[in-house]
């Protein structure tokens, strides 16, 4: 190899590691945890930073975990009157992912039967403020063909202003009977309570 060769590549490399090292050091923008600070408006779930996760039991011997890969979703806000605002989510059921082909499709086929039911829906209805960032979302669960009230326990993560876009980020959990909604294929073998863990981060539009 050619000095001339060896020295652009180690001026390449130096190059590349310096830029590496500039995005490491770049500060994080501070989030702000009350919720009168977030901007009002109205926001879109982010699909990059969401996820829905589904747990059950199986014979008992584990609770083994589902996720599923298509979120969307709108959220008004306003900090004057954070109980006013509204909450919808929807899920692409035939998105469910266990990690193994033939059996998404088995779940998506026999348990959610998604030929009939191809979409699964919450809306809110209430909003309760609890102790600090704890609150609860009482809303409308559309699945299997069945409508039912669900209630999450919902923790305010905080908002943000980062790269030209606000942010509010939210945990949530909740946990229903799937034969409520007539989706209860092989109970007990597999569990009928249904834990549903969520991530979800909207986007000031």
């Amino acid at each position: 190899m050619s000095l001339g060769r060896t020295f652009a590549l180690a001026l390449s490399s130096a190059v590349l590691l310096g830029a590496g090292a500039a995005s490491a050091q770049m500060p994080a923008p501070k989030v702000a945890t009350s919720p009168a600070a977030a901007p009002a408006g109205d926001y879109a779930l982010d699909p990059r930073h969401a996820s829905a996760i589904v747990k059950l039991a199986h014979f008992g011997l584990s609770h083994y975990s589902m996720r599923f890969n298509t979120i969307a979703g709108n959220y008004s806000y306003d900090p004057k009157k954070p109980t006013a605002s509204v909450v919808t989510v929807s899920i692409d059921p035939n998105s469910i992912d266990t990690n193994d082909t033939a059996f998404n499709k088995e779940i998506a086929d026999k348990f959610l039967e998604t030929g009939k039911f191809p979409t699964l829906t919450f809306t809110s209805t209430k909003i309760e403020e609890g102790k600090g960032d704890h609150g609860k979302v009482e809303g409308v669960l559309d699945f299997h063909g069945v409508k039912k009230p669900v209630t999450l326990d919902v923790t305010y993560r905080g908002s943000v202003s980062a790269m030209g876009k606000d942010r509010m980020g939210f945990s949530g959990s909740t946990s229903f009977k799937r034969s409520d909604f007539g989706a209860g294929a092989y109970v007990p073998i597999v569990g009928d309570e249904v834990t549903v863990l969520i991530e979800v981060e909207f986007v000031r539009k």
